[in-house]
């Protein structure tokens, strides 16, 4: 009897050993790794969480990339829309997944800050891990009606010493709201704010002259500043932007606190294991290198803009650090 359970129990072991291994050791759905130490996503489905409704500009941007991607990584890749908390329904749920590099985000930075710090996000914006960066360099400009009496950024500032000026921005707590807060601060002024729905009806009320001035990056600048609707009097970036040759940075003005970088980029869950990140960045880099992904983002607006793991997340601290300075504005404001 004994020897018969023996080898019944060996009998039974067997079976669930040789079944275990059909299934490929278990219901593995995170990335391989070979017994060579080489990752591999391949045949795996990857969702990409974006934080806006379809057709938004992350959106579009990230619908483009998604084919790129997908090829490269041998992988099927589903963007989600997780719309809404102003972009946070999303946030929390890429970081509160696994990090097996199946969910990723594609999210604008500094708006990932901004939830966290004025919408209540229940996340860590500098927790998650961070991959790369797939556009940048669209900077924010401030921009009046192009007859405006106001020529120079020196002008408006001026003007906003001595009376009310009007200000529209796409709403609070947004990238654009956070970098005129930044440029009131540098300057010493206070606009009145009042927000539209998106940058593009920023720029069609400013062109009616409905506000002394606007902020809005150079998507929703170009149309209308080409066609002398606005005027662009500066630009807060780095750097002068090749559509408006013209207008001087802030900092070329003296106000290099009014700087600010905005982003679109690829994260991850928090703890996601560093060789996982830089795989996932390699494939990335590829695609953002690739000149037809290249040329397709700029026919919508968009700029490329690679930046890997290390750079990426050195950036998104220094747009948190700003993020920081002009929370109990925002939330002053929002109060009202």
């Amino acid at each position: 009897m004994k020897k018969f359970l023996s080898v019944f129990c060996k009998t039974v072991l067997s079976l669930v050993i040789l079944s275990f291994i059909a299934c490929g050791g278990s219901k593995k759905t995170a990335a391989d790794t070979s017994s060579g130490g080489v990752i591999s996503l391949k045949g795996k489905t990857i969702t990409i969480n974006i934080p806006h409704k379809a057709g938004s500009t992350t959106d579009i941007v990230a619908r483009t990339f998604q084919p790129y991607f997908a090829k490269e990584l041998g992988a099927t890749v589903i963007i989600e829309n997780l719309e809404g908390g102003g972009g946070n329904k999303s946030h929390n749920a890429t970081y509160k997944a696994a990090p097996d590099g199946l969910t990723l985000e594609i999210s604008l930075f500094p708006s990932i800050a901004l939830g966290e710090l004025t919408k209540g996000g229940e996340f860590k914006s500098l927790e998650y891990s961070y991959i790369n960066t797939i556009a940048g360099g669209d900077y924010n400009n401030i921009f009046v009606p192009y007859d405006s009496p106001y020529k120079t950024l020196e002008d408006l500032i001026a003007a906003a010493k001595t009376k009310d000026i009007i200000c529209a921005g796409p709403g609070i707590g947004t990238n654009s709201h956070m970098n005129l807060i930044l440029f009131e601060k540098a300057a010493g002024i206070k606009f009145e704010y009042v927000t539209f729905d998106g940058g593009s009806e920023v720029a069609v009320a400013v062109a009616g002259r409905h506000t002394d001035c606007g902020m809005g990056n150079v998507v929703v600048c170009k149309q209308l500043a080409e066609d002398k609707k606005i005027r662009v009097l500066s630009v807060f970036g780095s750097e002068r932007q090749p559509e408006f040759p013209d207008a001087p940075t802030a900092k070329e003005l003296g106000y290099d606190n009014s700087v600010m970088n905005v982003c679109m980029g690829l994260i991850a869950p928090p703890k996601m294991d560093p060789a996982l990140v830089q795989f996932i960045a390699d494939a990335s880099k590829v695609v953002c290198t690739n000149p037809e992904f290249v040329a397709q983002a700029k026919s919508i607006g968009s700029t490329v803009s690679y930046l890997g793991p290390a750079e990426f997340k050195a950036l998104g601290e220094t747009i948190y650090g700003q993020a920081l300075i002009v929370v109990d504005d925002i939330k002053a404001l929002a109060a009202k």
